[in-house]
């Protein structure tokens, strides 16, 4: 990942081309291309219908996602870890809010050597954080090597 914490050099990446969407962050509509977003509704509507059909798959056993959320949304990180599990997968849930279950924010460790540390464990990590631009720059400060999925800032 490059060290400019510019998202312009996103915009228009994820297109219908499927290739285009591995390993890659996800931190703003303005990265996907209308034939990229006809792509996403596709695939989600296809995770629809696996789940009231079979209930999920494997696709993701092994993979491991980092559900990090600094600000409190229910809705929003039961989402991404129940489609973890339905395709196969296990999460990491870390509250890093100020009555949370993490003691790395409250140790005076830098949100992206947190996300960093945890790449360890992980595959995918899903962050919301209440500081405006402060996913992007986790994502894109040069520090991580695994996709960092925007989940509100």
């Amino acid at each position: 990942m490059s060290n400019s914490t510019d998202l312009s050099t996103l915009t228009n990446k994820l297109t219908s081309n499927p290739s285009t969407w591995i390993n890659s962050p996800l931190l703003s509509v303005t990265q996907i291309t209308t034939s990229g977003l006809t792509l996403l509704f596709q695939t989600a509507q296809s995770m629809r219908t696996l789940v009231r059909t079979t209930g999920g798959d494997t696709r993701l056993q092994h993979k491991v996602l980092a559900s990090v959320f600094y600000e409190a949304s229910t809705r929003t990180s039961c989402s991404f870890q129940a489609a973890m599990m339905r395709l196969g997968g296990t999460f990491l849930h870390v509250d890093g809010g100020s009555s949370g279950n993490t003691s790395a924010s409250k140790k005076g460790e830098s949100l992206e050597d947190t996300i960093r540390c945890l790449e360890c464990y992980t595959d995918i990590t899903v962050l919301r954080h209440p500081m405006t631009g402060s996913v992007q720059k986790v994502a894109l400060g040069g520090k991580t090597v695994k996709p960092v999925v925007n989940a509100g800032d």
